[in-house]
């Protein structure tokens, strides 16, 4: 996420936001910065959260005229899509036996309700 944090911020130092850190300290602003965002997504992963990153910057980039504090980009933070559920298990043959018990039992039934 470090990287995303640099890439972004250095995007935004490109603005020319009143307020932004001067180049020396760049480097302890987007290291200050990531551990901001670590402690905030202590269960971040880089697959589910980094689109989520960018679109935040995203909102920073468009809506702030000063630099921007991390809480801005935490607060445009998006939320996570939802995962996609894993399928149901296959049944066991166990189950399966079960099921062709009842559907042999209740054809039983109607042959006899038929006749």
């Amino acid at each position: 996420m470090l990287e995303i944090v640099k890439a972004r911020m250095e995007r935004l130092v490109i603005l020319g936001l009143e307020g932004r850190p001067l180049g020396r300290s760049m480097g302890a602003v987007v290291q200050l910065w990531a551990e901001i965002i670590a402690a905030r997504l202590p269960m971040a992963d880089e697959r589910l959260d980094a689109p989520r990153i960018h679109a935040a910057f995203d909102v920073l980039e468009t809506t702030c005229d000063r630099w921007p504090a991390p809480k801005l980009l935490l607060d445009a933070l998006p939320a996570r899509q939802p995962q996609q559920a894993l399928p149901p298990p296959a049944p066991t043959e166990e189950e399966r036996a079960r099921v062709r018990e009842m559907l042999a039992k209740a054809r039983e039934a109607l042959t006899r309700g038929m006749q």
